[in-house]
């Protein structure tokens, strides 16, 4: 999944929630949830995972800034929700740079095994994810 959608379940989350220590569990949770279905793998003719990665990062960067900038009395809410879903995904450095391997540390193992479906036909999945999550986002913001 890429970090963009998580981001924005954990902004929604925390738009919906608006407590930040109910947030924090439910947006670090809600990215195996996401995981779990169908989603697109980082790869693609032409371009370095490190490249899509950055764009990447930076597009989930700015939602989490636009939406907090957008709601400031739940800034640290969206912020808190924002880093918290993408959070999982920030453990992978830990075996990539560390490790240099696969880890046979539990919570690495669960995390690969529910990506069952993790493919480049993913990026309309998750172009519509992404459709979803905007609108959801939106309306929250305007409702709060």
């Amino acid at each position: 999944m890429i970090s963009l959608n998580h981001v924005l379940a954990g902004t929604a989350i925390a738009l919906a929630v608006k407590e930040p220590l109910l947030i924090a569990p439910l947006a670090f949770l809600s990215h195996f949830v996401l995981d779990a279905i169908p989603h697109f793998s980082y790869e693609w003719p032409g371009w370095k995972f490190r490249t899509l990665w950055a764009i990447d990062a930076v597009a989930s960067s700015i939602a989490i800034l636009v939406l907090a900038t957008f709601q400031p009395s739940l800034a640290f809410a969206v912020i808190v929700g924002g880093f918290c879903a993408e959070l999982p995904d920030v453990f992978w450095l830990y075996e990539r740079l560390v490790v240099k391997g696969e880890s046979s540390f539990w919570y690495f193992k669960f995390h690969r095994v529910i990506q069952w479906s993790e493919t480049r036909r993913g990026l309309f999945y998750e172009l519509g994810y992404l459709i979803v999550l905007i609108s959801i986002n939106l309306w929250l913001a305007r409702a709060s």
